[in-house]
């Protein structure tokens, strides 16, 4: 490996993702100021193409295994367990880090490495949706308390490799998600920080309507239970400070005002609202697309009689006639054309003479 500039090895897990993993493979390897390692673990894929598709990624610098299904946790912990190098990064396969991902993390952990302030164990940056997603995830800053609240920052970030080790990896029991908060906390609890990088580094790509995070979100309660029993020993030392930042921030989302069913009436009726006008708006794009398929469908009738028309003998013969009258000069062409009015005088019907003619 290369002196003077950071290690890392970067976990990249892979289940079904195969379409995408070339590209997260890439973007590791694109690192600047960086001696950058992939391990590609394929957990289990069974969509016939995803496999292959990950041994097409190994290289001189990029490892693939392969093992059955054992969830995100599992396979990330595979993944570190074949590093050597200084830092890990876990990157999930759809997604992709910008070439200063690692420079710029790094920079930040080695100016908060001499400051007197506890550990740093791990430094994470902003996030940026594309795709389905848009805009950035503007992370907030490291806050142990805050994060007893909520997840702080994605996953994907530059973790110093003893920490992870010493904090035993991910849970491999946590299937159903929130086992990067998981993390975090046991780092909490053992008195180590992140250092925040107020800069979108890494891009998350939404490229389906249902997400692992969205899957987690819905399990949220149950979840964060899981949370509280794994970490009590830090959730009991930060009560009365927890209970109180959690009511604050309630209080910043005008969500201390409830109903009977307990769901804040401020954020309920901006849901309600935001349905009804996502409703209205369906309503009139559909509107607009049935009298655009009216309009099409008038225009291509009348393209069909018009076609028709112009397939009928008669018509054919009087438009070559035409054609031939137009072709002869002015005095030569009026005796025939005076003899085509009368022919089409005749073809209609002469008129009925009057009964006093």
């Amino acid at each position: 490996m290369n002196s003077g500039v950071p290690s890392v090895t970067f976990v990249i897990p892979c289940y079904n993702h195969g379409a995408f993993v070339t590209d997260a493979v890439r973007s590791c390897l694109a690192q600047e100021h960086a001696d950058t390692r992939v391990v590609v673990v394929d957990d289990g894929s069974d969509d016939g193409a995803t496999p292959a598709r990950c041994d097409a990624c190994a290289g001189e610098r990029v490892r693939v295994i392969h093992q059955p299904n054992r969830g995100l946790s599992a396979a990330r912990n595979a993944g570190a367990a074949l590093a050597a190098t200084e830092y890990l990064a876990f990157l999930d396969a759809d997604d992709w880090v910008e070439p200063s991902f690692v420079r710029r993390l790094h920079e930040e952990l080695t100016f908060c490495s001499g400051d007197g302030s506890p550990r740093a164990s791990h430094a994470y940056c902003q996030e940026r949706l594309v795709e389905l997603g848009s805009g950035v995830w503007k992370v907030p800053a490291w806050d142990p308390v805050l994060l007893m609240v909520t997840n702080l920052h994605p996953v994907t970030a530059l973790v110093r490799a003893d920490c992870f080790r010493d904090a035993g990896g991910f849970d491999e029991s946590m299937r159903e998600g929130y086992e990067d908060w998981d993390l975090w906390l046991r780092f909490a609890s053992r008195g180590w920080r992140g250092v925040r990088v107020r800069e979108p580094l890494f891009v998350w790509r939404r490229h389906s309507h249902a997400t692992m995070i969205h899957d987690a979100t819905a399990r949220h309660e149950s979840l964060f239970r899981r949370l509280m029993s794994n970490h009590a020993a830090l959730y009991a030392a930060h009560g009365p400070e927890l209970l109180a930042r959690s009511n604050a921030l309630l209080r910043r989302a005008d969500a201390n005002w409830l109903d009977e069913d307990g769901n804040a009436i401020v954020i309920r009726d901006l849901r309600n609202w935001a349905r009804e006008l996502e409703g209205r708006l369906h309503d009139q794009q559909r509107r607009a697309e049935d009298a655009s398929a009216r309009a099409d469908a008038a225009t291509a009738e009348t393209a069909r009689l018009r076609a028709e028309y112009e397939a009928k003998p008669v018509v054919r013969a009087s438009r070559a006639l035409h054609r031939w009258l137009d072709a002869l000069p002015g005095p030569i062409a009026a005796p025939f054309r005076l003899a085509a009015r009368g022919a089409r005088r005749l073809l209609r019907g002469s008129p009925r003479p009057r009964p006093d003619a």
